[in-house]
């Protein structure tokens, strides 16, 4: 018997038995058991039509080792390290033939949580639902055209799957599992409620899918380290592996996220270069400080033909220069692995396809039948090269959203005997090898697989001009599915990648109410992804325009408070280290309004008197725009947002800053505050000047302000600026 204890977290196993059980400890000593079954290895069907099996001989080697993960709280020196434990099966063929493997199970039993218990679902490519659900709640069934996008076809229908991740909390306590490297495996967690409603538990199974490779005498194959959390909250655990998997596969994180403006919202297939051209020059007039101009889908004949143009564009080499001309970025969107049916590369190479019986795999509908490339045939590589050469040397363009990556991945019969996830990994590096150092942003992809190769990841389904379609599934477009995956997969954003919570709609002539676009623009700002715009910018009114202004620039990284308490988490925080303000999003994601309130002692450190300050950021009215000095509350429509911006009020009555503009708080921006006899200094780090809101209390005020003012309304530019105060 092996067992490793490691702080919180203990695990035995029996390598005669090769029984696996995990335990967590508390403070005192006393341990409860979170899982109990079997490491194991599952032998692929042989496809011998005498159903004859041959003999297997496996050697499984189990090894268990500590790791120091985190402290328990801001003051834990290293001895008060928590630790969780790391678990790497190897499997030896000691056999005298070559077998195939179906899968390892690093873990194959039960768990004490029950039906009312809670399990994070982490989905499979970007669009797939991600969220914690009770274990008897699921996601709406995906419709069956809809299943080779949405799924991973080869894991078990009618329990939950959760790939790369999961974690389950309630009466047992808290399991945090995740793989530490997804280069060879589309590693999954598969959760099923066990049928005897008495016991009340549930099955688990930790899978590394070896979809049939071949393994011959002698040779080993080695699972991804398995990390087994317990008794953490899921927040810090999750937070923790996600840290890990970046450090162990190189994570590109880039040093700024993209800004700027997108085709597709818009003008979807229909878009010309005509459109570009002129979109970019309203960005121009309109003088909001983007970087980017996005071409999307529409520019092609059909998926596959990326390089024959369709009307309206005569060449993107010239549309691109005028771009830049413009003063932007030029990026392009293709789909290099999404084959169109009709297209003259399915047409002239079907050999280059992902088949099953000799018959090109479904790859999920788009434009009549659609089917996947076989990133692993020699010639495939070469036209890849050949494809990405063209965009990025003879075109130009070096910012590129790859889209429909999951099609790489689709199970079915490949050139070479890989596994789903290297055949993905072998596309995606011949893309990268190809394209240097562009920014390459991933959509439509398994993401923890797409680590280390990809700059940014779309996090969530596509948004839409609607808050939701009845009947749709969690995966399709629409806005509440874009900000279900948005608030549930923050902890990956730049620690895997910077993360894309996709376009912010802000026109009138969309189906969105006015709280609606202004919850996502809350949403976006504090989370700090990707900003990009996709309306005709002509059509955008002042108000619109304002909305979007004061998300920019974009801040470095915030956090969703109450994650993993709910399917739709309800606080996200984004928090200013230069004087320890904060903006406070609380959403309303229900259907009707409701009250919401904000206490700003919840979030910034305050003396004995308990004393706060806090300005609403996104008021319903002017009457509303004042100085808080303690909680504040009002009823919010249906999916919007309460904003507050708070700082802990100072000893002495004096003037202070407590929110700005950005409706982040300007967090990233503003990196310096401090009051000295009088002055008020702001250090602002950004581009373009921005306002701030100073509360003023009894008789200071500025030069400009009259004495009825309780708060201050300045201008700080770029640097550091220096405001006299009088009394």
């Amino acid at each position: 018997m092996t067992r490793v204890d490691a702080g919180r977290t203990a695990v035995d196993f029996d390598p005669d038995t090769g029984r696996l059980t995990i335990e967590s400890v508390d403070g005192g000593g006393a341990s409860t058991r979170l899982f109990s079954g079997h490491v194991g290895v599952r032998i692929a069907d042989s496809g011998d039509e005498s159903g004859d099996t041959p003999d297997v001989d496996l050697d499984i080697d189990v090894s268990l080792s500590a790791v120091d993960v985190g402290s328990v709280g801001p003051d834990a020196d290293d001895a008060d390290a928590p630790a969780a434990v790391d678990v790497t099966v190897a499997v030896e063929n000691c056999s005298t033939g070559p077998i195939r493997l179906d899968a390892i199970d690093v873990l194959d039993g039960t768990t004490p949580f029950g039906p009312a218990d809670r399990a994070f679902v982490h989905g499979y490519q970007s669009w797939t639902p991600t969220a914690t659900l009770r274990l008897d709640e699921s996601f709406p069934e995906e419709k069956p055209a809809h299943r080779p996008q949405m799924v991973d076809l080869d894991a078990p229908r009618g329990g939950k799957t959760s790939h790369a991740l999961t974690a389950l909390s309630g009466a047992p306590g808290q399991l945090t599992l995740g793989f530490l490297e997804h280069d060879a495996y589309l590693t999954r967690f598969d959760l099923d409620l066990r049928t005897d409603p008495a016991r009340g538990d549930t099955s688990l199974a930790a899978v590394c899918p070896l979809d049939g490779v071949e393994l011959a005498p002698g040779d080993s194959r080695e699972s991804a380290p398995l990390r087994i959390d317990a008794g953490r909250p899921i927040s810090d655990a999750l937070t923790d592996i996600a840290d890990a998997v970046g450090d162990r596969m190189d994570a590109r994180v880039p040093g700024s996220v993209p800004t700027g403006w997108c085709s597709w919202y818009h003008y979807f297939t229909d878009v010309t270069a005509d459109d570009v051209r002129e979109n970019a020059a309203d960005l121009d007039d309109w003088g909001v400080d983007v970087d980017l101009v996005q071409i999307d889908d529409g520019y092609e004949t059909a998926f596959g033909d990326w390089r024959t143009l369709a009307e309206g564009f005569e060449s993107m080499a010239v549309l691109r220069d005028d771009v830049a001309s413009a003063g932007y970025e030029p990026g392009l969107w293709l789909a290099p692995f999404y084959v169109q049916a009709d297209s003259a590369l399915a047409t002239e190479h079907p050999e280059w396809l992902v088949t099953e019986g000799d018959e090109p795999v479904d790859a999920g509908a788009r434009h009549g039948p659609m089917y996947a490339l076989d990133t692993t045939h020699p010639e495939v590589t070469a036209w890849i090269e050949d494809t990405f050469r063209t965009i990025v040397d003879e075109w130009g363009f070096e910012y590129l959203k790859l889209d429909f990556l999951y099609a790489a991945a689709l199970p079915g019969d490949r050139h070479a005997d890989v596994t789903r996830a290297e055949a993905y990994r072998r596309g995606l590096e011949t893309v990268r090898d190809a394209v240097g150092d562009a920014f390459v942003l991933g959509c439509g992809a398994p993401g923890f697989p797409s680590v280390g190769l990809v700059d940014a990841m779309r996090v969530g389904p596509d948004t839409a001009p609607y808050w939701r379609r009845e009947g749709d599934s969690a995966s399709q477009p629409a806005h509440e599915n874009a900000v279900r995956n948005v608030l549930n997969r923050q902890f990956c954003h730049r620690r895997l990648w910077a993360n894309d919570p996709d376009c912010q709609l802000v026109r009138e002539t969309t189906e969105l109410t006015a709280a609606e676009r202004a919850s996502f623009a809350a949403l976006v700002a504090l989370t700090g992804g990707s900003n990009l715009l996709s309306d005709a910018v002509g059509e955008i009114d002042e108000a619109g325009r304002r909305l979007f202004e004061r998300t920019l620039p974009p801040v470095e990284d915030g956090r969703v408070d109450d994650f993993a308490d709910r399917e739709f988490p309800e606080r996200v925080v984004c928090e200013r280290d230069a004087d320890d303000a904060v903006a406070v999003a609380a959403f309303n994601w229900s259907d009707e309004a409701r009250r919401v309130r904000v206490d700003p002692t919840a979030y910034v450190a305050t003396d004995d008197s308990g004393s706060s300050l806090a300005w609403e950021a996104l008021p319903s009215s002017d009457e509303s725009a004042r100085l808080h000095s303690g909680p504040v509350e009002r009823e919010i429509d249906p999916h919007g947002c309460l904003l507050v911006h708070c700082v802990s009020a100072p000893a002495e009555s004096r003037p202070t800053l407590v929110g700005t503009d950005h409706l982040a708080n300007g967090a990233s921006q503003v990196t310096g505050v401090d009051w000295a006899d009088g002055t008020l200094s702001v250090t602002l780090d950004a581009d373009e000047p921005m306002t701030l809101y100073v509360a003023t209390p009894g008789a200071w005020r500025t030069s400009e302000s009259s004495a009825a003012d309780a708060l201050a309304r300045l201008t700080v530019t770029p640097g550091t600026n220096e405001f006299e105060f009088r009394r």
